[in-house]
């Protein structure tokens, strides 16, 4: 049995039927079995940007990448809270260098010291990938063109 609170005039409250929950949508349609494969392979690189700075000495193997992978979908002019370019505009980041999630105990200043900068801080970002590897685009789109590369070689 359902219980109504009554007013103090001894009559119930009226009671107002519930709309519906809008149906959530996603900003970009789900990914075709080849954008998740190529998503799935990106994945299993790891982080780009460690993989990157661990080949070219800027960071100690050792320590492995900077947390678990996500895969960070590339949006319009390299913005939080811009549009998404799509699924298969992405590019696996590790969790520091995608939404700042520093180790545990460890602080933001020993993060950037061992893993460089995120992308939680998007311009600080997209300067020091424009210095470490310039020519391939901006920010992102970059580390996309270099995970491209991996990919090519069979993930080396």
């Amino acid at each position: 049995m359902k219980f109504t609170p009554l007013r103090p005039s001894g009559k119930p409250w009226p009671v107002k039927p519930r709309k519906p929950m809008k149906s959530r949508h996603r900003a970009i349609p789900p990914p075709t079995p080849e954008e998740q494969d190529y998503q799935d392979r990106a994945r299993a690189l790891g982080c780009v940007v460690c993989v990157f700075r661990i080949a070219h000495g800027l960071q100690p193997e050792e320590l492995g990448q900077c947390g678990v992978t996500h895969i960070h979908h590339i949006n319009g002019g390299d913005h939080h809270g811009q549009k998404q370019v799509g699924q298969a505009a992405v590019v696996a980041l590790g969790a520091w260098h995608h939404d700042g999630e520093p180790r545990l105990y460890w602080s933001d200043a020993r993060m950037i010291e061992v893993y460089g900068p995120t992308f939680k801080r998007g311009r600080t970002f997209r300067v020091w990938t424009n210095q470490v590897i310039p020519g391939y685009g901006r920010g992102t789109e970059a580390w996309q063109k270099y995970q491209d590369e991996l990919l090519a070689r069979g993930g080396q």
